[in-house]
């Protein structure tokens, strides 16, 4: 019994050193990514935000593994000097807390709708990034009058073929989901980052500017686990919504790498263009997913493009 005993007591040391590794990361995430602006109370949910600049609205939306600091280190200062610019923690991410059924674009595009209705914003340009394409998407559809424009930079619009990656569905497994999120993904995720930012960014270099990325944020178990409802509610809340596009005719940009194997263009963004002839499609060549990072006065072109508007007899652009 005694090298049971022995075992028993060695996987217990080795659990709690585990554990007491992942609250270090969070701690030190935490203190890397304070909270930057303000926060505002919507439905009952605390939503961090910062706002810069005046003049006509756009308002920033982070991807998966996103938090503000996306565009607060990247876009966000050029923007703000033309624009009245708001960046969102999406909930359960950042410092945004995270209620129950928020793992829709629909529920978090309502919840965006009550913080602009907040904060006096009107005629917003929204801007998703990534998954966030979803939610401008689900808002427009909704709510297409409020608004001047979409932008969707490599922006998700349609449900993929792969299925969903075990990472973003073993936190909904029981006990053994639970017990991965809270002392595993940390420690294993700070030993593969380097080669997964990498491959998000290929074929181009990591630029220095993702220095100052938010990514630990994310890693946290509670960001952890919101990323991980909002993967699985992606592809059935995209089937839903994507017959419906036909009936957008604000002005509509759709900026995408054509390397991007993240959100690829020949599933998303191109055959949206297809379906909207009056949005405008730009291919950034040689350009892979993380396009606020990589190529910022292109993201910034986009944005300035759709609050300029466009006629709805124009064709989309593929360049």
């Amino acid at each position: 019994m005694k090298p049971l005993a022995y075992g028993a007591v060695g996987l217990l040391a080795v659990l709690l050193a585990l554990y007491g590794g992942s609250r270090w990361l969070t701690w030190r995430a935490e203190r890397a990514f304070p909270p930057l602006g303000r926060f505002a109370t919507v439905d009952g949910v605390r939503l961090h935000y910062v706002e810069a600049g005046s003049g006509p609205a756009v308002v920033l939306l982070h991807g998966a593994n996103g938090a503000l600091q996306d565009f607060t280190t990247t876009i966000m200062p050029a923007l703000s000097r033309r624009y009245r610019v708001i960046a969102l923690d999406r909930p359960g991410h950042g410092h945004s807390q995270r209620p129950p059924q928020a793992g829709t674009p629909a529920a978090q595009a309502e919840l965006l709708r009550g913080l602009l209705r907040q904060l006096g914003v009107d005629r917003p340009v929204l801007v998703g990034f990534s998954w966030s394409g979803a939610l401008v998407l689900s808002y427009a559809l909704r709510h297409q009058a409020e608004l001047d424009g979409i932008v969707l930079l490599a922006g998700t619009a349609y449900p993929w073929a792969a299925p969903v990656d075990l990472k973003w569905r073993l936190p909904a497994w029981p006990i053994l989901g639970d017990l991965a999120v809270e002392i595993l993904v940390q420690p294993l995720a700070v030993l593969v980052s380097a080669g997964a930012v990498a491959a998000s960014f290929a074929p181009g270099p990591v630029p220095a500017s993702f220095g100052g990325a938010p990514w630990p944020l994310a890693l946290r178990p509670g960001s952890f686990r919101a990323n991980a409802e909002d993967v699985r509610n992606l592809k059935p809340a995209l089937a839903e919504q994507s017959p419906h596009y036909g009936r957008l005719a604000l002005p509509i940009v759709l900026l995408t790498g054509d390397r991007d194997t993240v959100v690829g263009p020949d599933t998303h963004s191109r055959p949206l263009a297809k379906t909207l002839p009056h949005a405008e499609l730009i291919v950034v060549p040689d350009a892979g997913h993380l396009l606020p990072y990589s190529h910022p006065e292109a993201t910034i072109a986009a944005i300035d493009r759709a609050r300029a508007g466009r006629s709805p007899r124009s064709q989309p652009q593929d360049r």
